[in-house]
């Protein structure tokens, strides 16, 4: 399944993207795409629901706001210079351990949403990433189980703003923490819908340059480790 939500900021309702690109409004399940749905099966609840009421369900335009595609989780964890190709364009040395930080859950954004360029920035900056959503409590997992731990994928455009972050002691949080500055986005795909999540391309542009075409086989840290790692 790929997950949406959408509509106006504050109110937004849960959606699915069905295979033909027509977006549903998935109101009438009665849920909405929380920490408790994923952690309570909630998926298998969906998928079940969706048999018997896909085809009724109200359509969603294609003007429709997309926001993140799940409610504000508790921690947004992220990996520093986990790309073999960008720490040697950066001229840096590869990480022995996981480079570990935080974003706020008040940086979550829609994937258009716009973003806001704190005051006296001089560097604001993006990245694209890949997103793990957990689908369940997850403590000292061992690297063979932590797929079973995986609700889905998403899009992250990693904003940061690098003078805060690089030139000012190292302030990681400081410059890539700011509000607004994790859009998500547009939809989360559930692990059946990837194939091999170690050969995906990543790519961003900027008006319409590419900037970044990546894959995450350039992972330094593998997914199944990173879970483990974190928990």
């Amino acid at each position: 399944m790929k997950l949406i939500r959408f509509g106006q900021a504050g109110k937004e309702k849960p959606g699915i993207l069905l295979q033909d690109g027509k977006r549903i409004d998935v109101s009438a399940f009665g849920e909405d795409y929380t920490e408790q749905f994923f952690e309570t099966g909630g998926l298998d609840r969906l998928g079940k629901w969706l048999k018997d009421n896909a085809a009724k369900a109200p359509v969603v335009s294609d003007s429709e706001r997309l926001s993140a595609p799940i409610v504000r989780p508790s921690k947004l964890i992220c990996i520093g210079l986990n790309y073999s190709d960008h720490a040697a364009e950066s001229n840096m040395q590869l990480p022995v351990e996981p480079i570990i930080f935080f974003k706020a859950t008040s940086a979550i954004v829609g994937p258009e949403d716009e973003i806001v360029i704190p005051k006296n920035s001089e560097k604001t900056d993006w990245e694209v990433e890949l997103a793990v959503v957990i689908g369940k409590k997850a403590s000292y997992v061992e690297e063979k189980d932590a797929l079973d731990y995986i609700a889905g994928y998403v899009l992250h455009n990693d904003y940061s703003e690098r003078a805060f972050q690089l030139e000012r002691s190292g302030q990681w949080v400081k410059g890539k923490s700011c509000d607004t500055f994790a859009p998500l986005g547009p939809w989360l795909a559930t692990k059946d819908e990837i194939g091999d999540i170690n050969n995906l391309r990543l790519w961003l542009t900027v008006n319409g340059k590419t900037m970044q075409d990546g894959n995450s086989k350039n992972l330094i840290f593998k997914i199944p480790f990173l879970v483990s790692y974190l928990s």
